[in-house]
């Protein structure tokens, strides 16, 4: 089963992140070297309608839904002398189940890759995870640090600055109109990541403890269902909620151990019960 068909089937204490009052317009996700390319941006990344933010090295991927909960756009970027990692998938997972509406690819230390089938291998198989999880890899723009072929289109061979600039003109992310309900009892159909999706993959079962994230609020739960599901599985899942959180059926989640995400889900409902 695909996780469209999975997830179309579905009809502690919670807290708000400290940056919760100015998320970004634009965020990047992906390789720990994004943090890098922030910092290293010129004035371009600095100026204009679109703010741009990265979470920190090492954080959490809960902490990285909340940044990026309101961004109309994301930019995966990756170091073109590794390629995707594990992590590249991961914000993938993250861009999907906090709604980003679309992603582009920032290739970067492209001039260290003196190969250009190489590069082009690597463009391949990030927009193959980016339709993995629905993301609309086939039609993502993709920019680069550094020209690795004669013919590239010039707006695209300066990095950072070349992609705010394609993506100054985005459509603001649209509103989804739910309803939220607030309770202590969530009613969910969740995808179990396998172990080559997730750096932590493990069966969930009655008195599991997970974290959960929705809606940017993130918080402790122990499962509440009798059933038990295997990482590759996916099925309703019962969660008992240690303080109440706001959401509406329909709304996307994760559930996370030690930081990784072991779970992609859809709230189908919510009672105080």
């Amino acid at each position: 089963m695909t996780l469209r068909t999975a997830l179309a089937s579905m009809a502690v204490l919670f807290t708000l992140p400290a940056w919760s009052a100015a998320l970004p317009d634009i965020v990047l996700l992906g390789d720990d070297i994004r943090v890098a390319v922030l910092q290293q941006c010129p004035q371009p990344c600095r100026s204009g309608s679109n703010s741009v933010a990265t979470a920190p090295q090492g954080s959490s991927a809960s902490s990285i839904a909340s940044l990026a909960q309101r961004a109309k756009h994301a930019v995966i970027v990756v170091d073109a002398t590794q390629g995707p990692l594990p992590i590249t998938r991961e914000h993938i997972q993250v861009a999907r189940q906090s709604g980003v509406p679309s992603l582009s690819i920032l290739l970067v230390n492209v001039a260290q890759v003196d190969d250009t089938e190489l590069l082009e291998l690597e463009e391949l198989e990030i927009r193959e995870l980016m339709n993995a999880y629905e993301m609309h890899g086939d039609s993502a723009p993709v920019f680069y640090d550094a020209s690795h072929a004669a013919e590239m289109p010039v707006q695209q061979v300066n990095g950072l600055a070349s992609a705010l600039a394609a993506l100054k003109d985005e459509p603001a992310r649209p509103e989804l109109g739910l309803t939220d309900v607030t309770g202590k009892n969530l009613a969910t159909v969740i995808y179990l990541l396998t172990p080559e999706e997730s750096a932590l993959s493990l069966p969930l079962r009655k008195d599991s403890p997970v974290n959960v994230w929705v809606n940017g609020q993130v918080g402790h739960a122990t499962v509440s269902s009798t059933n038990v599901l295997n990482p590759g599985d996916n099925g309703e899942l019962a969660l008992q909620l240690s303080a109440p959180v706001s959401a509406a059926a329909g709304s996307r989640l994760l559930l996370e151990r030690e930081g990784r995400i072991i779970a992609l889900g859809v709230v189908v409902g919510i009672s105080a019960r």
